[in-house]
């Protein structure tokens, strides 16, 4: 037991045990470069399937449309370093399918010189 807090530890430094029962656990769990604020309420058992996930709001934007999975991986997960591994990689993919939804506008320059360039070629020569 030892070992896999230890291994918890390392692999989520800022998520931690907030009671010697280690029924409740409170801290962030990172995905490309951003925090997200976590906590995880544990039976007595300590079973994962009866357990209740707690997110910060923007956590629960992100995952948004992914409660069914996170559910299933709660379900499924023989313990809690499984479980946050899994909500990890499911975290990422919904970071990076919100990024090419919402991808950045090209920054104003790019705008700039592409009417540079139409001029150049002359405005008559564009078609709608």
């Amino acid at each position: 037991m030892a070992e896999t807090e230890a291994s918890l530890l390392r692999q989520f430094p800022l998520f931690l045990p907030q009671n010697r029962a280690k029924t409740v656990y409170e801290g962030f769990i990172s995905a490309q470069g951003r925090d997200f604020q976590l906590r995880i309420l544990l039976p007595e058992d300590l079973q994962l399937k009866n357990a209740r996930l707690l997110c910060s709001w923007q956590l629960r934007t992100v995952l948004n449309g992914y409660h069914q999975i996170v559910q299933q991986r709660m379900q499924h997960s023989p313990d809690l370093m499984s479980f946050l591994m899994e909500l990890k990689m499911v975290l990422e993919v919904a970071l990076k399918n919100k990024q090419e939804l919402y991808a950045l506008p090209p920054p104003p320059q790019f705008y700039s010189s592409l009417i540079e360039e139409i001029e150049t070629l002359g405005w008559d020569k564009m078609e709608h």
